[in-house]
C-alpha cells in the first residue's frame, strides 16, 4: 500500500501527496498540510487521531513512526479501546449506505427538530417557550465551525472569547456575563450532554456535533443550574448500537484554515456495546490582526480527541461514558486604531507625573514627553497592532462523562456526573499601546482547576393518572481552582548624578521592568439543590406546569496575596489582602410556572412566569493593595435574583409550509453586576511599591435593571427544493436611575467624566477614596436592540445520485450607541452576508462545496476604548543606596484598542459520510 505518511521535514506538518480533483477548486491544497487527507478517508481519521492525541499529551506534532494506513489504525485502535477493523467496517458500510437518507439523530424523518427542554422528547414546535434549534445539517450546510457562530443564526444572542483565555462575554436578553466578575455562574449556562460546564470549555472546539438547542428565559426548575437569560445545549453524537457509522470533513479557506474533523463508531457487541471515537484539528489564523513591531503571523491551533462507549444489556437500563482531551494554543495580537482617526486633532498628551515623597535638597527631573512611538496612522481596516511581543494562550482540558438510566413501573431513573480538569496559561502583553519598545511586560498566569458535578433526576415515562407528568432531582457541584501569576510594572530609578557639579536635578540612570507575584491560593465552590416540576393535562389542548428548585451556595475562598509566591503562601509568610475572600454561605428559592393552550394541530398559545437567583460576585483583576470603600463596593457584592413574565405562540400555515412563532417578554433584575465598558473607568490604583498610580478598571456595580423584548421567527418551505426563513430580535435593557455606577468624576457634578484625568486631579477629587460613583443612565448591554438574520436555501437535481444547491445567509444588526460616556465607541447598523454553493450526493453521503463569509468585507467597530491606551510607572530615588519610592508616571500611547468584524473568508470543504453517520 502506497504511504500516505511522508516523514515530516524541518519540524513542519506533512506535506501529504496533492489531490487531482481538488487542484481546479483549490490550487494551493497540495501546500496545505494533510492535504493528501482529501482523498482518503483513512488517512483524515488516522492522521487527526494521531495529531490530536499527540499534541494534547506533548504539544507536539511528529511522525507517529508509521507510513501505512495499517500503521495508523493501530493508534486509532488504541484510542477506542477495541480492536475494531475500521478499514473493513468503512468498506462494508459504504455499501449498506447506498440509498440511505440523511440520518439527523434529532431531527424525525418529517424533518420535525426534536428537542428535550422539558427532559422529554418533543417538537420544538410544542414547547411553551423560546428556542433556537441548531442541527448537525444546519452546522455542515452553514459551515459552522466555532460554537460562536451559532451567533449567525441565532439573533440577539452574543459570544465573545475573551482575549486573556479565561472563558468569554455573552449575552441574551438583554443583559451580559463576563466570567472575570461571575465566574462560572453566568447569566447564560452552558450544557454538554446534559452536564452543566464552563463556557471556557463549551466555546473552544466543535465537532461531531448532534445539535445544539438555545433556550431563552429562566432556566433551573428542570435540571442543572439557575440562570436568567438561558441556556445553551451542546449535544455530542452518540454510539451507535447496531450500524457502523462515520462522516469526516475538511475547511481550506482563507487565512491559512484548515480544519479536519471525523467521527467514527462501530457496534462492538450489536444491540449491547458500541464506541464511537471523534477527533479534530482546527489551525487558523485568528483574528488575523498582525503586528507592525513583530513579524510572528498570528496563529490559532485547537487539537482534540473524543471516545464515547454506550451500554445497554438489558431493555431497562443502559449506561455511557465519553471522555474528551483538549489543547488549545493561540498566538494573537491586540487590534489597535490611531486616536487621530477617532479623534481629528488628538495630540499625545505629557506625562501625567506625582511625586509623593520628598526628594530636597534635590528638585525634580524636567517634565517628559510619552516615550510613546508613532507607528504612523492605523485605521479599523487596516487590522493591524503595535505590539512588540503577542499575546500568548495555552489552555488543556481533560473531560469525563458518565451516565446510567433505568426504567421500572412506568418510571425513569437517571445519572450523569462529569468531571471537568483544566489548565490555562495565557501570557499576556502589558504594553499594547506600544509604550515602552525596549521593555518586556508580560502578565504571566497559570490557573488550574477541576469541577465535579452529580445529577439524580426520577421522572415518569408513563403519564401518572392519565393527566400528570413530573420530574425530581437532586444536583451537586463541586468546585476549585489555585492562580499563581505575575504582575507587570515599569521602575524608573532616578538619581542627582551631577550634583557634585552644582546640579541638583534628578535624572533617569535606568528603566526596569519588574513583576510581582500574585497569588490566588485554592479555595472551593460547593452548589447544592433540589428541584422539581409538575405537569397537568387539562382535556385535549392545556396543560400547566409549576416548578421549584432550592438552591445552596456556599465558597471557601483564601482571598488573594500580593508580593506572595505558593512557596511563601505554604510557609505562612504571606499576607492576604483585606476583603478579597468573598466567601458566602447562603441559599435562594426560585420557581417557574406556564400554561399552555392548543387551539389546533398548528396553533397553540402560552404564557410564563420565572424567577432566578446567582451568587455574590467578585471582580477580579484590580491588584491594589489597599481598597477604598467605594473601591470595595464595586468590586464584590451580593446575590443577583431576578423576575421574568412571558408570552407567546407558535404557529403552523399553509398545510405547515409556513411558520410563524412570536414571544414579548419582561425581566427585572435586583444587584444585576454591571461592568464598566472597555478598558474601565479612571481611579487611583496603590501598586506593590505602595505608590498612587493612575490606573483603569472594569469596576462593578449593583443595579436593578428592567429589560422588555420581542422574538419571532417566520419560515417560508414551499417545496423540498427552496426554503426562506427569518428571524427577528427586539431587546431594550435600562438600568434604573436611582442606582449609582463607579466612574470617572472629578468635577463632582454626579456625571461621568468625558475628559481623562490626571493623577493629582483624582487626588484633589477624591481624597482617601480611590473612585466616584455616578447615576446611572443606559442600557445593561453594549448590543444593538434590533437584530435578526435571513437564510435562503435553493437546491436541484442534476443526476438521479447528485444535487446542486446554494444558500445565503444574512446576519444583521442595528445601530448601538455602547458606552454613553464614550463618544466614540457607536456603532451604525450593518449586515454581514454568507454565501454557500455545491453539490451533494441524493442520500447525503458526500458534498463538496465552496463558501464565501462576509462577502462584502465589510469592516465594523465591535468594540472601542475610549481613550488611548497607557503604562504607569513607579518613580524610585537612588544616591548610592537602597532605591526608595518617590513617585509615579503615567505615558499615553497614540493608539486605542479596538475589535472589529470577522474579515472576509474564501473557502472549500468536504465531507463524506457512511452507514449511520
Amino acid at each position: 500500500m502506497a504511504s500516505v505518511w511522508p516523514k515530516p521535514q524541518s519540524g513542519r506538518d506533512p506535506d501529504l501527496p496533492r489531490p487531482a480533483f481538488l487542484l481546479p477548486l483549490y490550487p494551493d491544497c497540495g501546500r496545505v498540510p494533510l492535504a493528501a487527507a482529501c482523498a482518503s478517508l483513512c488517512g483524515i481519521i488516522c492522521w487527526t487521531a494521531y495529531a490530536t492525541v499527540n499534541s494534547i499529551n506533548s504539544g507536539r506534532s511528529e511522525d507517529p513512526g508509521g507510513e501505512t494506513e495499517e500503521g495508523c489504525m493501530r493508534i486509532l485502535r488504541s484510542i477506542a479501546l477495541a480492536s475494531i477493523s475500521l478499514v473493513a467496517l468503512a468498506g462494508s458500510a459504504q455499501a449498506q449506505s447506498s440509498g440511505a437518507a440523511d440520518n439527523d439523530e434529532n431531527a424525525s424523518v418529517d424533518d420535525t427538530i426534536i428537542v428535550q427542554a422539558r427532559r422529554r422528547d418533543e417538537s420544538v414546535q410544542d414547547v411553551p417557550q423560546v428556542i433556537n434549534a441548531v442541527t448537525a445539517e444546519q452546522i455542515d450546510k452553514l459551515n459552522i465551525r466555532d460554537v460562536r457562530e451559532i451567533t449567525t443564526v441565532v439573533p440577539g444572542l452574543s459570544l465573545v472569547s475573551n482575549s486573556n483565555g479565561i472563558g468569554s462575554s455573552s449575552s441574551m436578553r438583554g443583559v451580559n456575563h463576563d466570567v472575570n466578575v461571575s465566574g462560572n455562574n453566568g447569566t447564560i449556562q452552558y450544557y454538554i450532554n446534559d452536564v452543566p460546564v464552563s463556557s471556557n470549555l463549551a466555546l473552544q472546539a466543535m465537532f461531531d456535533i448532534g445539535q445544539i438547542t438555545v433556550e431563552r428565559g429562566p432556566q433551573g426548575t428542570l435540571r442543572g443550574r439557575s440562570t436568567p437569560s438561558g441556556a445553551i445545549n451542546i449535544n455530542w453524537r452518540k454510539p451507535d448500537l447496531s450500524e457502523v457509522g462515520g462522516t469526516a470533513s475538511l475547511t481550506f479557506g482563507e487565512g491559512e484554515t484548515r480544519n479536519v474533523q471525523f467521527g467514527v463508531g462501530a457496534p462492538i457487541i450489536k444491540d449491547v456495546l458500541a464506541i464511537r471515537v471523534a477527533g479534530l484539528r482546527d489551525v487558523s489564523q485568528g483574528n488575523r490582526i498582525r503586528s507592525i513591531n513583530h513579524n510572528e503571523e498570528p496563529r490559532v491551533k485547537t487539537d482534540a480527541i473524543r471516545a464515547s462507549l454506550a451500554f445497554e444489556p438489558v431493555d431497562f437500563f443502559k449506561a455511557g461514558f465519553v471522555y474528551e482531551g483538549m489543547r488549545f494554543n493561540a498566538t494573537q495580537f491586540d487590534q489597535v486604531e490611531s486616536m487621530k482617526a477617532a479623534v481629528p486633532g488628538f495630540t499625545v498628551p505629557a506625562v501625567d507625573r506625582a511625586i509623593t515623597a520628598s526628594i530636597a535638597p534635590f528638585t525634580a527631573p524636567f517634565p517628559s514627553t510619552s516615550l510613546a512611538g508613532n507607528y504612523g496612522t492605523i485605521t479599523l481596516a487596516d487590522r493591524k497592532a503595535v505590539m512588540f511581543s503577542p499575546r500568548i494562550v495555552s489552555t488543556t482540558f481533560r473531560f469525563f462523562q458518565w451516565n446510567a438510566e433505568a426504567s421500572f413501573a412506568g418510571q425513569r431513573l437517571i445519572y450523569v456526573g462529569a468531571d471537568t480538569r483544566t489548565k490555562f496559561h495565557p501570557i499576556t502583553n502589558s504594553d499594547i499601546g506600544a509604550v515602552w519598545p525596549n521593555l518586556t511586560l508580560r502578565q504571566d498566569t497559570q490557573t488550574k482547576s477541576n469541577d465535579v458535578s452529580h445529577e439524580v433526576r426520577l421522572q415518569n415515562d408513563e403519564r401518572i393518572a392519565g393527566m400528570f407528568d413530573y420530574v425530581i432531582g437532586y444536583f451537586n457541584q463541586k468546585g476549585g481552582s489555585e492562580t499563581v501569576l505575575s504582575s507587570p510594572s515599569v521602575l524608573e530609578i532616578y538619581s542627582p548624578i551631577f550634583a557634585g557639579g552644582g546640579d541638583m536635578r534628578l535624572y533617569n540612570v535606568a528603566t526596569l521592568a519588574n513583576n510581582t507575584p500574585i497569588y490566588l491560593a485554592p479555595g472551593t465552590t460547593r452548589e447544592e439543590s433540589f428541584f422539581g416540576n409538575l405537569t397537568a393535562y387539562l382535556g385535549q389542548g392545556t396543560e400547566i406546569s409549576g416548578g421549584l428548585r432550592h438552591i445552596k451556595f456556599k465558597n471557601d475562598a483564601k482571598g488573594l496575596f500580593i508580593s506572595c509566591t505558593p512557596a511563601a503562601y505554604a510557609a505562612g509568610s504571606c499576607t492576604v489582602t483585606p476583603n478579597t475572600n468573598n466567601n458566602y454561605d447562603l441559599s435562594h428559592t426560585i420557581y417557574s410556572a406556564s400554561i399552555r393552550h392548543r387551539f389546533s394541530d398548528d396553533l397553540m398559545v402560552y404564557a410564563s412566569t420565572g424567577s432566578s437567583a446567582r451568587p455574590p460576585v467578585r471582580a477580579i483583576g484590580n491588584f491594589s493593595i489597599r481598597y477604598s470603600p467605594l473601591e470595595l463596593v464595586h468590586t464584590t457584592f451580593g446575590s443577583e435574583t431576578s423576575k421574568s413574565y412571558e408570552a407567546g405562540f407558535k404557529s403552523s400555515w399553509l398545510d405547515r409550509k409556513v411558520r410563524l412563532n412570536a414571544t414579548y417578554y419582561h425581566q427585572t433584575f435586583q444587584n444585576y453586576p454591571f461592568r464598566a465598558a472597555g478598558a474601565g473607568i479612571y481611579y487611583i490604583n496603590v501598586n506593590s511599591s505602595n505608590q498612587d498610580t493612575r490606573s483603569r478598571f472594569n469596576f462593578i456595580s449593583a443595579v436593578p435593571v428592567k429589560v422588555d423584548g420581542v422574538e419571532a421567527d417566520l419560515a417560508y418551505n414551499p417545496s423540498d427544493n427552496f426554503s426562506l426563513s427569518t428571524t427577528l430580535n427586539w431587546s431594550k435593557s435600562a438600568i434604573s436611575k436611582n442606582a449609582k455606577v463607579a466612574c470617572t468624576d472629578v468635577n463632582k457634578d454626579g456625571i461621568q467624566d468625558t475628559a481623562i484625568p490626571t493623577l493629582a486631579q483624582l487626588q484633589a477629587a477624591y481624597g482617601t477614596e480611590h473612585l466616584a460613583q455616578c447615576a446611572a443612565s443606559g442600557s445593561a448591554t453594549f448590543l444593538p436592540e434590533w437584530s435578526g438574520t435571513v437564510q435562503a436555501e435553493y437546491n436541484a437535481d442534476l443526476t438521479d445520485s447528485m444535487k446542486g444547491y446554494v444558500r445565503g445567509l444574512l446576519a444583521w444588526k442595528g445601530s448601538t450607541k455602547n458606552d454613553p460616556a464614550n463618544a466614540i465607541d457607536d456603532v451604525g447598523s450593518y449586515g454581514i452576508v454568507n454565501l454557500y454553493a455545491g453539490l451533494r450526493a441524493a442520500d447525503g453521503s458526500w458534498e463538496l462545496g465552496a463558501y464565501v463569509k462576509n462577502v462584502g468585507n465589510v469592516t465594523r467597530l465591535v468594540s472601542g476604548d475610549g481613550a488611548a491606551l497607557d503604562n504607569s510607572t513607579t518613580m524610585l530615588f537612588s544616591a548610592g543606596g537602597t532605591p526608595s519610592p518617590i513617585g509615579s508616571q503615567t505615558y499615553t500611547s497614540n493608539y486605542r484598542g479596538v475589535a472589529v468584524t470577522a474579515p472576509r473568508e474564501f473557502g472549500v470543504t468536504m465531507r463524506y459520510s457512511f452507514g449511520s453517520r
